[in-house]
């Protein structure tokens, strides 16, 4: 039987050892907090930059779009990301766009949560499942009124966050689950989630390839500690913080000359 694993290009693993080390040099130049008011957010995030998303009151999942904030065609793609770096990420991966370009858009530089040992194949952050929208919420509390359906799905959230850029729900597209904890039923092919074990003060920090477009939605789901089913969650709201690093990225091959 033949085994074989898909290609990588190169990785430079020194590059991004030292930006570990040196971030206590980072220079933080913005912060805020998405509120519960808000519930979604867009921001630029400058090439050679990181931003640091934050659990500031417990676990809270996080739906995350990303577009280079110079040509919103091209965006995150979770399949080929999935086929590189996993099904779930965490330091030293990176987020990959789509084609034509095909290069790392962000790398993962810091990833604090301790994932516990609960079944044997559960981890966080990951690049499948896209995100909550207002026919999840509706084939779940059968309530067209309630706010999940109407207004606080992460669709409606990730379409508020997009709209001052010119976008809309049209140039949404598969997304990172960040802070969401699950794993994969190996009889059955589905995966099932379960509480996240993030905790207050947790974040994960990416390093800017590029001027990137990062779109957050607090997602109704909260910490995922709670059925489905259940017409409240806890949701908390998230933090964000920006730094500049003072290092400029590596130059990534273009294959193509486009």
């Amino acid at each position: 039987m033949i085994e074989w694993d898909f290609p990588k290009p190169p990785f430079e693993r020194e590059f991004y050892e030292n930006l570990r080390r040196v971030r206590p040099n980072f220079r933080r130049v913005e912060g805020f907090v998405i509120s519960l008011e808000e519930r979604g957010k867009g921001f630029v995030v400058k090439r050679g930059h990181t931003a640091r998303i934050i659990c500031i009151e417990g676990a809270q999942i996080v739906d995350v779009c990303l577009y280079n904030a110079n040509n919103y065609k091209e965006r995150f793609w979770d399949d080929q990301t999935l086929n590189r770096e996993g099904p779930y990420v965490t330091i030293f991966s990176r987020l990959w766009s789509n084609m034509p370009k095909f290069r790392p858009m962000m790398t993962i530089i810091e990833d604090t949560v301790e994932t516990k040992p609960t079944h044997p194949h559960s981890r966080h952050h990951y690049v499948f499942g896209a995100h909550c929208n207002p026919h999840y919420w509706y084939w779940a509390l059968k309530d067209k009124a309630h706010p999940y359906v109407t207004t606080y799905n992460c669709y409606y959230n990730l379409s508020r966050a997009v709209a001052p850029f010119g976008l809309g729900p049209e140039d949404l597209h598969d997304n990172l689950n960040l802070f969401q904890k699950c794993y994969f039923d190996l009889e059955t092919g589905m995966h099932h989630m379960e509480a996240s074990d993030a905790k207050k003060g947790d974040y994960v920090e990416f390093y800017a390839e590029m001027d990137v477009l990062m779109a957050l939605s607090i997602c109704p789901n909260g910490s995922g500690s709670l059925h489905w089913s259940e017409r409240e969650q806890d949701i908390k709201p998230i933090g964000v913080e920006i730094y500049e690093t003072g290092i400029e990225p590596l130059e990534f091959e273009d294959v193509l000359g486009l």
